[in-house]
């Protein structure tokens, strides 16, 4: 797959989440990795040829996120609803009157 075929967002994406991948095979270890899933250590050593980013490329394709197990993810409709009623409780907040304002 080559990155003509991608748009210039999922190119961007794919490249993120390569990025995100090399960083943790390099934290955790292609030992590791290896040991844990059963292949060898070249096996792993040889994904960083082409095979992490074809997959990332699929990843993005298919509209997929790779993020860390810290992240926390929301679907966009519901993070768009938290920004309607914080804008309007702030919309509100600008409206109410001072401590004496009702005197």
């Amino acid at each position: 797959m080559s990155t003509d075929k991608l748009s210039p967002e999922m190119d961007a994406r794919a490249r993120e989440f390569e990025a995100l991948v090399l960083s943790q095979l390099l934290s955790t270890g292609q030992k590791a990795i290896a040991d844990a899933i059963g292949l060898s250590e070249s096996t792993v050593s040889r994904w960083k040829e082409g095979d992490i980013e074809r997959w990332c490329k699929v990843l993005a394709l298919l509209e997929l996120q790779v993020v860390p197990k810290a992240a926390v993810l929301v679907h966009g409709d519901y993070l768009r609803s938290l920004e309607t009623l914080a804008e309007l409780g702030l919309k509100a907040e600008k409206k109410r009157p001072g401590p004496l304002g009702w005197d």
